[in-house]
């Protein structure tokens, strides 16, 4: 049978292989068909939801109802716009795009659905004409099928629509043509034309669907019939082929995964996607990775399992006797610590490979895939742990008492280790002690005695495991945080010392775009008789924004010859500049713009833009803008919107503060750090600045030297709170983990098999009764504690938006009157933007932008002019005086403050200053980190310590009962002591109850002994009659023979005499025996119970047989030292040779005797064997061996053994046997061992 499931599972996995590579090689179905079919089955969806979204708005908009912002805005699928008849734009629910009334065919015989491109993008519509209030108006739905935007970054995506296309091979048309396909609704209706170029793929991985299919029931063939064939060679004790055929199953299912890329290469998985990790070819993607550790973790997990059986354990330990003990310690340390680098890096390569970071700063984004993170490093532990438990169960076993040596040749291996390691970096060091603790711990009170059953003890081994592993991860997350910012300070140190400004390179690309195209300044450049300096003030207030403060700003202004119009007496013209900048070696990606690079002296960085202004074609002059670098500042601002991707990583991300030194003489600074102070100049000399960095003053210190200057970067350190909360996460998050391992192996073993002692059930109920109000309370002051920061943030974005409102409530007024100088308002904008660094839009009354600090936000088409619905609807509508929104452009999440302006004498709004805050989702993000770290720090700290005053407080609960539990074990009918108890509670009432029941045992007793004495006698008097009269009966018979020969007158015949006397004789003397043997029991003093050496009483009851004439009697002695049992050694050394005796003459005459005598011990018990090769005990004498007056010779009294048996008993002990017929019988003895300082009682 398991060979035939052998043969299956061998063509099951041969078949797997041969259906991925057909489907690998075979390729897909034609793209072009079913590219077609998948755009069109899309739309469709789509035409759905436009229908779905209009029933909505109609059951929210009865017909008699005056149509407003108020009752158009709900939750709609997609985008929708509503215009009157006249083509006035009356709603718009979206403000990323507003379509133009031009760009819709709205006359009379519409089309349904229609096709609009504008600069935004392309998009499918669906256009109604629809009647309310007793007017018509157009709504218009859209849905995005291409995106134009300028800007492509990790918020903003141009291109196709990834839903609707597999990639950019195709051509959109709103008519059908030659060439192009038709995509039509399921009534036919027509929706637009496509058509699919060379090279175009369907959305997603295509596959054959049978294939798969048929894969996937092979695959659960091979686990359901591999799997039980594995249980059942491990089931049988054919443990190691169970493991070598696991083996087999799991790699080489992993093995066709990996080759064939399965599955990411034949469906879309998210988790099997290796752009959000890939680091190696066995690791291709997260999936692949926890794949490969639940298949380690399996393997692990038997091989375990085997080490931790008896077999295993006494096999190892035969083979560690050849060698010095410090061997297999040294080996057993070095394994584990190798495990513990696996741990430790396997941390380091989910972060350094992935797109996510594992600390307490990634909280509000956790998802699926860092939970799938934490399983990876939950089996990476559990192995680390288990490993380290068994491997020191093996090097432990018999020899316990050798801890101490132990513990010297670990401390003698780890002091030269962490004196390394602190050298190199302290965060090795800390992860080394957490090991190092960990491995005392488990030496110290044996935990490797907890791993294989489920107790009290078991959960604390696991809990503690998880405190070393959390503490490992968390200092792996350090870590990581730290290479992360050293990081971010050399981008930042590039830029400063060596590389060009990239932010600056990319606004002033846009600068130069925008002066180019106003209309202001062309017309004062046509105009020779007006001042140009009005030029100059524009550029400065409008177009050069906050971020250039830390450069000096020249601009000049050359007429077409080439002249300086603002300075004529200077002799440098456009050529002069021209010739000495223009070069290839300046040449940077924007054309006309130019850097210099500073050098080590007195020059500084410089950009030279060349701006041509044309009108109508014609050149009317340049703009030269001439920016010299001072310094960078670490606080410059710029919407996360509108920074390109490919200048994203280059620019740094955070806020440093920084200095520069030249010949160790501070040049200049930036931020908050007094880089003045004296220890900094110990901070140049230390080597680690520039390497690892240096920590002072709660600063971390990264240096760049770069000729004679050097540049110091700080940053305040990774909190302290931060890092217990990290350990404290990664804590839970293992607990959680063991706890639903645990829980899933006790549902599929049985709750009934799994049986918890009271102290474990005790600790349960005291820790479930801490641990659910605790995590209550928690998440309950997690929620309090952020509205509470979420409202202390919104309260500071209104005070920010009333300061900026109060500034330009003046400007405001005046264009009320008409009286509003344009650019002394958008200058004061700009100045406002700068000082509170934010972004300030200002809207008109009816909704459409006046003003903006952020031009280039709607001149990319990130954002339209339009107020946004909600805020018209609150606004405009409700007469509300401020509000805050949620808002979302892309995938970038923010928030908004309105606030509205009035005039002061009929309130009427003059305008809504509108403040986006880019950053609110991360600000906030900080304040729930903060609020998480301090509660998890509070909640872990709290659970450890009342699992401590738990685990105290039980075994204080369970003493009494674990004396109650020593005392009855030890109850017997002679000496009994009554327990006390001071309390009168439940414990004092079982107390109560058990000296009750002494006393009644006392009286009990007597009766007893009394009716055993005469049971005794009674008993005793019968044997005696019968074992006399045993030989009375030949005696009889031979006097009767006498008297016959006497009458006869044969009696002188002394031949015939000779026979019937010697007959007689020896029935005296079986007499004599019998009387001497009741004699010996009845003079038998009582067992004493003492302490004795039992290997000493074994060895010395051997010696007596050493010369033995029958045979040979050997000690095979497997215990290490001295052997302390409770007993009597007199009348244990009776026994065991009375044993010996036994055996010998269990041997047939004619065959040598050998007794094995075998002195071993087994989990607290010393064991002595007795093996004789004698016949054997028949089946139908096995019950009756222990019996008194038994005997299986012909000749014997048959108290021997009944004698041992009691014996033995009194002494706590067990007396058993094992016979095999024609080969032997084995007797048992098995003692308790008394250790030195245990109680004997």
């Amino acid at each position: 049978m398991l060979k035939k499931r052998r043969f299956i599972i061998v063509i099951a996995i041969v078949l797997m292989a041969v259906v991925l590579a057909v489907n690998f090689f075979s390729g897909s179905p034609d793209d072009h068909k079913l590219g077609l079919q998948q755009i069109e089955t899309k739309i469709r969806q789509v035409a759905d939801e436009f229908d779905e979204d209009f029933i909505s708005l109609l059951m929210n908009n009865r017909p008699e109802k005056q149509v407003s912002f108020s009752t158009l805005n709900y939750s709609s699928k997609h985008p929708y716009y509503l215009y009157n008849i006249d083509g006035k734009l009356i709603y718009w629910s979206n403000v990323s795009m507003i379509p133009r009334f031009e760009d819709i065919k709205a006359g009379p015989y519409y089309q349904p659905y229609q096709l609009i491109d504008n600069d935004k993008g392309t998009y499918f519509s669906r256009v109604r004409k629809i009647i309310r209030n007793n007017q018509v108006y157009w709504l218009v739905q859209v849905y995005s099928l291409y995106d134009k935007v300028e800007i492509d970054n990790d918020y903003l995506h141009a291109g196709f629509n990834g839903e609707v296309f597999g990639n950019g091979n195709f051509i959109l048309s709103a008519d059908p043509s030659g060439g192009y396909d038709k995509v039509t609704g399921k009534d036919g209706s027509y929706f637009f034309a496509v058509s699919l170029r060379d090279g175009y793929k369907p959305v997603g991985h295509q596959s054959h669907t049978a294939l798969l299919l048929f894969f996937f029931s092979l695959t659960g063939l091979v686990f359901i019939l591999g799997g039980d064939f594995a249980y059942r060679l491990w089931t049988h004790g054919r443990r190691r082929l169970a493991l070598i055929y696991t083996v087999f199953i799991l790699v080489s299912v992993r093995a066709m995964m990996l080759t064939f890329h399965f599955p990411q290469d034949y469906f879309e998985v998210a988790l099997f996607d290796p752009v959000y990790y890939a680091s190696s070819l066995l690791n291709p993607s997260l999936g692949d990775l926890f794949l490969n550790v639940i298949c380690s973790a399996v393997i692990l997990g038997m091989l375990v399992s085997m080490l931790g059986r008896r077999e295993a354990i006494v096999t190892f330990a035969k083979m560690r006797k050849k060698y010095f003990q410090w061997v297999f310690y040294v080996i057993a340390y070095v394994l584990s610590a190798l495990f513990l680098f696996l741990f430790f890096r396997l941390f380091s390569n989910i972060s350094n490979n992935s797109q996510w970071n594992l600390n307490i700063l990634d909280i509000p984004s956790f998802d699926y895939f860092k939970v799938i993170s934490i399983l990876v490093l939950f089996f990476g532990g559990a192995g680390y742990l288990l490993f380290t438990l068994m491997s020191l169960n093996l090097v432990f076993y018999k020899a316990r008492a050798k801890k101490a040596y132990a513990l010297r040749v670990l401390m003698a291996i780890s002091v030269p280790i962490m004196v390394a390691l602190a050298w190199v970096d302290f965060i090795y060091l800390a992860v080394y002690v957490a090991h190092l603790i960990l491995l005392v711990a488990i030496i110290s009170f044996e935990l490797y005695d907890n791993v294989l059953k489920l107790q009290l003890n078991t959960f604390l081994t696991f809990f503690f495991g998880c405190l070393v592993g959390a503490v490992i991860t968390g200092a792996a997350s350090y870590q990581d945080f730290r290479k992360r910012e050293i990081t971010s300070k050399v981008k930042l140190s590039d830029q400063i010392l060596m590389e060009n400004d990239v932010m600056a390179e990319f606004l002033l690309s846009d600068v130069m775009d925008r002066v180019k195209g106003d209309i202001f300044i062309r017309n004062r450049m046509k105009d020779p008789s007006r001042s140009k300096e009005a030029i100059v003030q524009k550029i400065r207030k409008i177009y050069i924004s906050n971020y250039f403060d830390q450069y000096d700003l020249n601009i000049k202004i050359f007429n077409v010859n080439g002249e300086d119009l603002l300075q004529r007496s200077s002799e440098l013209k456009l050529d002069d500049y021209r010739y000495r900048y223009v070069n290839s070696d300046y040449a940077t990606n924007v054309r006309n713009l130019y850097f210099v690079k500073g050098n080590e002296g007195a020059n500084s960085n410089k950009f030279y833009t060349f701006i041509p202004l044309r009108s109508e074609g014609v050149l009317i002059g340049t703009v030269l803008l001439e920016l010299v670098q001072q310094r960078i500042q670490s606080t410059s601002v710029f919407p996360k919107l509108l920074l390109d991707k490919k200048y994203a990583d280059d620019i740094y991300d955070k806020n440093f503060d920084y200095a520069m030194f030249r010949d160790e003489v501070l040049q200049y600074s930036v931020g908050v750090f007094n880089y003045r102070s004296p220890d900094v100049a110990e901070l140049l000399d230390n080597n680690n600045l520039y390497t690892t960095g240096v920590f002072r003053n709660n600063f971390h210190h990264f240096g760049v030297i770069n000729g004679s200057r050097t540049l110091i970067i700080s940053s305040p350190i990774y909190p302290y709170n931060y890092i217990l909360a990290d350990v404290s996460f990664f804590f839970v998050s293992y607990i959680a983990c063991t706890l639903l391992f645990i829980m899933a192996y006790a549902l599929l073993n049985g709750l009934n098999k799994v049986q918890f002692n009271y102290a474990t059930k005790l600790q349960f109920y005291l820790n479930f009764a801490f641990f659910v109000p605790m995590l209550v309370i928690s998440a309950i002051s997690i929620g309090l504690l952020s509205n509470s920061y979420l409202d202390d943030l919104h309260r500071q974005y209104f005070d920010k938006a009333a300061i900026i409102k109060d500034n330009i409530f003046e400007y405001l007024e005046q264009e009320s009157e008409g009286a509003m100088d344009r650019d002394d308002f958008l200058a004061e904008l700009y100045q406002l933007s700068g000082t509170t660094v934010t972004d300030i839009n200002v809207y008109n009354p009816e909704g459409q932008l006046m003003a903006t600090s952020q031009p280039n936000i709607f001149e990319k088409k990130v954002l339209t002019e339009y107020l946004h619905p909600m805020a018209y609807a609150e606004m405009l509508e409700k007469q509300n005086n401020r509000i805050i929104l949620d808002e979302k452009v892309g995938d970038l999440n923010y928030k908004t403050v309105y606030i509205s302006l009035r005039d002061t004498k009929r309130q009427n709004i003059l305008g809504i200053v509108a403040i986006p805050f880019f950053e609110a989702e991360e600000e906030l993000n900080v304040l729930i980190v903060d609020v998480f770290s301090t509660i998890i720090n509070i909640f872990v700290g709290i659970f450890i310590i009342f699992l401590i005053v738990s685990y105290f407080v039980s075994k204080r609960l369970t003493d009494p009962f674990q004396l109650l539990t020593q005392k009855l074990k030890s109850t017997n009918l002679e000496d009994n002591e009554p327990m006390y108890w001071p309390v009168k509670d439940e414990i004092g009432l079982l107390v109560s109850e058990y000296n009750n029941m002494l006393f009644k045992l006392e009286g009990s007793r007597k009766v007893l002994a009394k009716n055993e004495k005469e049971s005794a006698w009674r008993e005793m008097a019968k044997q005696v009659a019968h074992e006399i009269k045993n030989p009375l009966t030949p005696m009889k018979l031979t006097l009767q023979h006498l008297l016959r020969l006497q009458a006869e007158g044969r009696l002188d015949d002394l031949s015939k005499l000779k026979r019937p006397i010697n007959n007689l004789i020896h029935q005296v003397d079986t007499l004599s025996d019998i009387a001497t043997s009741f004699s010996t029991f009845a003079k038998m003093p009582l067992p004493k119970n003492e302490l004795m050496d039992f290997e000493a009483v074994v060895v010395k009851a051997v010696e007596l047989f050493n010369n033995h004439e029958r045979g040979k009697v050997l000690l095979h002695n497997q215990a290490n030292g001295p052997i302390t049992v409770m007993g009597d050694d007199k009348l244990f050394g009776r026994v065991i040779s009375n044993l010996i005796i036994n055996g010998i003459q269990a041997v047939p005459e004619e065959k040598p005797a050998e007794i094995n005598v075998f002195l071993s011990e087994n989990n607290g018990w010393i064991q002595l064997e007795v093996k004789d090769n004698g016949i054997g005990i028949a089946e139908d004498l096995r019950e009756k061996i222990f019996i008194p007056n038994f005997s299986t010779k012909s000749e014997g009294s048959g108290l021997g053994l009944a004698i041992a048996k009691r014996g033995v008993e009194t002494a706590g002990g067990k007396i058993w046997f094992d016979t095999q017929m024609e080969i032997g019988t084995s007797f048992f003895l098995a003692f308790p061992i008394i250790h030195s300082g245990q109680d004997p009682a």
